[in-house]
């Protein structure tokens, strides 16, 4: 029996989707760019038939294309990517919907069976969809949100993605465990489309097939089944943003002019060698296990940061391999020549930019930030703004309102409002409303507790003065801060209410109109 048919029949529990389902889910609609689409910053995926002359295909928003290769009797491979441009490049991928794992060597029904044991044991993370690819497996983890493959979040993605591939292939699962058989693939790595042919298929007529295995993941998810060691620190993980390039151009101008119209690239200083020698002192010294891949990946972005020559650098990342696997604890999990060539990697430019505090939490050693003239930030910050309320007596500098305040402006006319009512009247979005509307009933929490504090002062002192020419009681609290002192404290509820702007005889209607009319000409 072939493993293709141990594996059809293994999987016949499971539900098969097609590869036009298989696709679209990968690709959602509205992902792709259309046809009649341009400069709308949304990208394509790229197919390839292996034919002679290889054909390349771009595979839009409609799947256009995909039934004609799904007919092909030649390979056709495709990624889980999205691509900027005609030519299929890590250079011009954008978004991965996907991390792909290829699985060969089976061990028959008992490697399968011990694969989703060690997956029904949380060993390893459940593949939303199982590819049977004809010799093996092709194990897809769709991501729940698209990944931008920016330079800082493909290196850690890149370890991750090994990590968790050296522990599927293990020795329970595959015949192929020893560590020189084991395949590591690039997260742009193309595999043969779902439906397309299997190697066999002149002989057997047989198609790749998936099965539904699991759910979307992700990253932190990913996270939680590797050491800590090959974990995406944090702040290197990053999914798609939510903001248009219409609202980027209005939010960020400048940035808009250099890196859309002007294609102009980051820049960045070249400093001194000193903060290369200064860095390898550091991580000689205060490397711990966990952070090692890392402190080398960062010592790669200071060398290229200070011009240092790429030999120098491999010179150095070799000295200190040795040294790093020497502090190995566990017996999986040394230092190797790999780990090192990987984290090489980040010898590039579009590094150089990375923030000190991305440094510190990738490398795990902390850094103490320059002092401004000798001042801290606090003091620098506070002389600083000094100057600006001199040069700029009417916050000119400020530019037009924040949502923030065109959020508290509503919520304080309207303190009941939905968040329905609030994006019909306003034009803004639920992300909107519900971040900064957190933000509102906190400084209302705060400005009650101010009032119930000024209550509860004023009852210390309540009848305790009298007026020495009438003997009449006297309001001292009122007398000292020209407030009114309340008999009785009112509840958080009736507070609100008293002290929103609605309560002085305005609807709810004709305020959200004058609102939104604010925002639309700030807009």
């Amino acid at each position: 029996m072939s493993l293709y048919d141990v594996c059809t029949d293994f999987f016949k529990n499971y539900e098969e989707v097609s590869a036009a389902d298989f696709y679209r889910e990968l690709f959602p609609k509205g992902e792709l760019q259309k046809r009649d689409e341009s400069h709308n910053w949304k990208y394509n995926a790229i197919a390839c038939e292996i034919s002679d002359p290889v054909k390349r295909f771009t595979i839009g928003d409609d799947l256009e294309h995909l039934d004609d290769l799904l007919k092909s009797e030649n390979f056709v491979i495709m990624s889980p990517i999205s691509y900027v441009g005609k030519n299929r490049t890590a250079k011009n991928a954008r978004q991965l919907y996907a991390l792909t794992f290829d699985l060969d060597g089976i061990k028959g029904v008992k490697g399968l069976t011990d694969l989703f044991f060690q997956m029904s044991n949380d060993i390893l993370p459940y593949p939303t969809f199982t590819v049977n690819s004809g010799n093996g497996l092709h194990l897809y983890y769709f991501l729940e949100i698209p990944v931008p493959l920016f330079p800082s979040v493909t290196m850690p993605l890149e370890k991750l993605k090994n990590r968790l591939t050296r522990q599927i292939w293990n020795q329970y699962v595959t015949n192929f465990y020893e560590e020189k058989n084991v395949q590591y693939e690039p997260i742009w790595q193309p595999f043969r489309i779902v439906g397309g042919i299997t190697k066999d298929f002149k002989k057997t007529g047989h198609r790749s097939r998936a099965w539904r295995t699991g759910k979307p993941v992700s990253l932190e998810q990913l996270n939680r089944y590797v050491p800590e060691e090959y974990r995406m620190p944090k702040n290197a993980i990053q999914y798609k943003s939510e903001i248009s390039l219409e609202e980027a151009k209005e939010k960020y101008p400048g940035w808009y002019e250099r890196r859309i119209l002007n294609h102009e690239k980051k820049k960045h200083w070249t400093v001194k060698a000193d903060l290369y020698e200064w860095w390898l002192r550091r991580i000689k010294n205060e490397t711990v296990v966990g952070k090692r891949y890392y402190c080398i990946m960062c010592l790669a972005i200071y060398a290229k940061k200070c011009g240092i020559d790429f030999e120098r650098l491999k010179k150095d990342a070799e000295e200190l391999r040795e040294q790093f696997d020497n502090m190995t604890v566990d017996e999986d999990n040394h230092f190797t020549k790999k780990d090192v060539k990987d984290a090489l990697e980040a010898y590039r430019d579009e590094f150089c930019t990375m923030p000190i505090n991305s440094i510190v939490h990738f490398s795990g050693i902390p850094i103490e930030k320059n002092k401004r003239n000798g001042r801290d930030q606090k003091t620098h910050l506070a002389r600083a703004r000094a100057v600006q309320k001199i040069d700029y007596p009417n916050n000119e500098w400020a530019g037009r309102p924040s949502y923030r305040e065109a959020v508290f402006k509503f919520l304080d006319l309207n303190p009941s409002a939905t968040v329905t009512e609030f994006c019909e009247l306003t034009n803004m979005s639920r992300r909107v409303f519900f971040k900064y509307k957190s933000l509102w009933l906190e400084k209302k929490k705060t400005d009650y507790d101010a009032y119930r504090k000024r209550f509860a002062f004023a009852s210390i002192f309540d009848n305790c003065v009298k007026d020495a020419q009438t003997g009449e009681p006297v309001d001292l609290l009122q007398m000292i801060t020209g407030m009114p002192t309340p008999k009785e404290p009112l509840s958080y509820e009736e507070w609100i209410a008293k002290n929103s702007s609605s309560s002085a005889g305005r609807t709810r209607t004709g305020c959200n109109k004058t609102i939104t009319t604010q925002h639309n000409e700030q807009k």
